[in-house]
């Protein structure tokens, strides 16, 4: 047994090494919102520097529910839906913008205020749980003129 140990060290480096890298999370930013009656919603960059992975939940203290939505226009009508999981491709990058792929936060404990911040778990299938910090910008900031929101029954 004892002969092992010498060989068993001089293979631990390699084993560190072959470790994939967890996506990384940026750029998380939230509107405030007027009250807690509406939801809030939550955008971010995740890119992926390892093997292939995929987004599987998302949760955050300052709401009851947190989920993976994407908008989209389809014959010129706007729909939005949940997202089980997104998948990630090795080495790709993906952006949670208004009229595409977004966080929904429902359920707010409290009004999100501009100039505030929160944390928000990601957890992904083989990296586990990446947290990042969201900054709470002003009602109505990088708003484009249809975000897939305005109009939305929920």
């Amino acid at each position: 047994m004892n002969r092992f140990v010498p060989l068993l060290l001089a293979l631990l480096p390699s084993v560190a090494l072959a470790a994939d890298p967890a996506p990384t999370v940026t750029g998380a930013w939230s509107r405030a919102t007027a009250g807690t009656a509406a939801p809030g919603v939550a955008y971010l960059t995740i890119t992926d520097p390892g093997a292939a992975d995929a987004l599987i939940s998302v949760s955050t203290p300052v709401a009851t529910t947190a989920a993976l939505h994407e908008s989209k226009t389809v014959n010129g009508i706007m729909s939005m839906s949940a997202v089980p999981s997104l998948p990630i491709a090795q080495g790709a990058t993906v952006t949670f913008a208004p009229g595409g792929y977004h966080i929904m936060l429902e359920g707010l404990k409290q009004p999100l205020k501009a100039g505030d911040h929160f944390p928000l778990t990601l957890v992904f299938e083989h990296a586990g749980a990446v947290t990042t910090s969201v900054e709470v910008r002003p009602l109505g900031a990088d708003k484009p003129a249809s975000d897939g929101m305005s109009g939305m029954k929920m």
